[in-house]
C-alpha cells in the first residue's frame, strides 16, 4: 500500500496528509457523533478524495439507503465497507478503530499475529499459499516454510472463506494459539502456534558474495517511520561494502515519504516520481519530485489553471555514491517499492533482476474520521520518471519489468545459497566490479 501520510521528518518537508474541513461532511464534529453521522463521513469522504469519479455515478443511492439499519459503530463500519465495495477498488476501505490502530502499529514496525505473508493465489484445493515466513516469527519458529498452503485454522477451512476473516481467525492477542492445518507436498501437517508481538525491522543488512564485498539489504516495508533511518544506518555501517543489492521482494510498500529518502541516499541527481492526485472539490494537481545535489525540488502544477508552485527543502544524504547496485523484484514488489524500482532504473542507477512487479500505481490517502474510523480512498496515481504507470493493482496490472528475468525455486527463502535471483546478481556486480 502507497499512502500519503507525510509528516515532516529530520529538517524534510513535504505534503501533509490531506484534511478535510468538518464543512464538507454538513456534520459537526459533535462531542458523541452518533453512528450515522460516522457512516455520512465515510460515504462523504470517498467521494471527497476519489481519484476515479466514473465509479461514483450512483454513488448518491447511498447517501442514506442504510441509516435505518446503522444502530451501533460496528454497524457504520459494516454498511460505508459495502456501500465502498460497489466502486469495485479494492484498496478503497474504512476501518473501524481497532484495525486502524492495527495499521498505526504497522506504522511502529510493531504488529501482532504469527508472522506470514500469504500470496493471493490458493493452491487447486482452494488453500491458501504463503507467500512468506518472517524470520524468527512464531510462525518460523514452529517449522511452518514459504510454500506451504493454509487449510484450516482451527476446525475452519479457509477454502472460500474472506481473505479478511481468515486473517482475524488468525491473528489474535500476544500469547494465545491458535492451530493450524497446512498441507506440504500433499501430505497435511498440525502446527499450534503461540501468537506474539512482532518487531519487523525495516531493513536487514548482511554482506554476501566473496569477501562479502556485496552489501545485501533486505528491505521488508516502507509502511515504518524510521525506514530510512535504518537504511541509512546500514549504509553507514557498511561503508566498505564494494557494491549494493536491495531486495524489495514480498515488500508490499508503505509511505511516499519513506521512498523519496530512501531514494536519495541511492540518487545524486534527477527526477524520483511524478504523482497525480485529487485534490477535494478542486480537480487534480500534479507533483514531480526531483534531486538535485543539495535539495529535494517539489514542483506542483494545479491542472485547472495551470499554475506551478515550486518548493526546495534539505535532502538526504547520497550515500551509495557510485557504488554498482541491483534490486531484487517479484512479483509481490507493490506500490512504494514499484516507485524505487521505476526510479533507480530511469536514472540509470540500478540493475533490476527478478520478476515483474505487482502492477500498483496508485496510492490511498488515509483519513482520520469520527470515533476512531479512518477512510483510506484511492486518490492518485503515480508514474516513473520517464512516464512508466505500473497499473491499478486490479484490472491492469502492468508493474516494472527487471533488466534481467530470474525465477526464484517454489519454496526457497530469498537470501539462501538457493536464491537463484541473489546468485544471479552477484554475477552482474562482479562482472560490473571488473569493468
Amino acid at each position: 500500500m502507497t499512502t500519503l501520510i507525510l509528516p515532516k521528518q529530520k529538517g524534510i518537508i513535504v505534503p501533509q496528509r490531506i484534511v478535510l474541513p468538518w464543512e464538507i461532511y454538513g456534520i459537526r464534529q459533535a462531542p458523541q457523533p452518533t453512528p450515522v453521522d460516522v457512516y455520512h463521513a465515510a460515504w462523504e469522504t470517498a467521494r471527497a478524495l476519489a481519484y476515479d469519479l466514473d465509479r461514483y455515478d450512483n454513488w448518491g443511492e447511498f447517501e442514506h439507503k442504510f441509516c435505518d439499519r446503522i444502530h451501533t459503530l460496528d454497524d457504520a463500519v459494516q454498511f460505508a465497507n459495502e456501500a465502498y465495495a460497489t466502486l469495485d477498488d479494492p484498496y478503497t476501505r474504512f476501518l473501524g478503530p481497532k484495525k486502524a490502530q492495527q495499521q498505526a502499529d504497522e506504522r511502529q514496525g510493531t504488529l501482532t499475529g504469527i508472522g506470514v505473508v500469504f500470496e493471493a493465489k490458493a493452491d487447486g484445493d482452494g488453500n491458501i499459499v504463503i507467500g512468506r515466513v518472517l524470520e524468527d516469527g512464531p510462525a518460523h519458529n514452529a517449522g511452518i516454510k514459504p510454500g506451504d498452503a493454509l487449510k484450516k485454522v482451527g476446525r475452519f477451512l479457509v477454502k472460500n472463506m474472506p481473505r479478511e476473516k481468515m486473517i482475524e481467525r488468525i491473528t489474535g492477542e500476544a500469547s494465545t494459539k491458535v492451530k493450524l492445518t497446512i498441507v506440504r507436498d500433499g501430505e497435511e501437517l498440525n502446527f499450534e502456534v503461540t501468537r506474539g508481538i512482532i518487531n519487523i525491522p525495516a531493513v536487514r543488512p548482511e554482506r554476501v558474495g566473496e569477501n562479502g564485498k556485496v552489501l545485501y539489504l533486505k528491505f521488508s516495508t516502507f509502511m515504518q517511520d524510521d525506514t530510512v533511518d535504518e537504511m541509512r544506518q546500514a549504509l553507514e555501517e557498511n561503508s566498505d561494502a564494494e557494491a549494493i543489492v536491495i531486495g524489495v521482494r514480498f515488500n508490499p510498500g508503505g509511505q511516499v515519504l519513506q521512498c523519496l529518502r530512501v531514494l536519495s541516499l541511492f540518487i545524486e541527481e534527477g527526477v524520483l516520481v511524478k504523482i497525480r492526485q485529487r485534490i477535494p472539490y478542486k480537480g487534480f494537481q500534479t507533483t514531480v519530485y526531483r534531486l538535485t545535489k543539495e535539495r529535494l525540488v517539489v514542483e506542483r502544477t494545479v491542472e485547472a489553471t495551470g499554475q506551478t508552485f515550486s518548493q526546495e527543502m534539505p535532502r538526504d544524504p547520497y550515500l551509495a555514491g557510485t557504488k554498482p547496485v541491483v534490486v531484487l523484484t517479484d512479483k509481490w514488489s507493490a506500490s512504494a517499492s514499484e516507485m524505487l524500482a521505476g526510479a533507480l532504473k530511469d536514472n540509470g542507477r540500478a540493475t533490476l533482476i527478478g520478476k515483474t512487479t505487482y502492477g500498483k500505481g496508485i496510492g490511498q490517502t488515509p483519513q482520520p474520521l469520527l470515533d476512531g474510523t479512518v477512510a483510506i480512498v484511492t486518490s492518485l496515481r503515480y508514474f516513473s520518471p520517464n512516464g512508466h504507470w505500473a497499473g491499478d493493482a486490479h484490472k491492469e496490472k502492468i508493474g516494472i519489468a527487471p533488466h534481467i528475468e530470474v525465477d526464484l525455486p517454489e519454496g526457497v527463502m530469498p537470501g539462501s545459497p538457493e536464491d537463484a535471483q541473489l546468485n544471479r546478481a552477484l554475477e552482474v556486480i562482479e562482472d560490473q566490479l571488473k569493468g
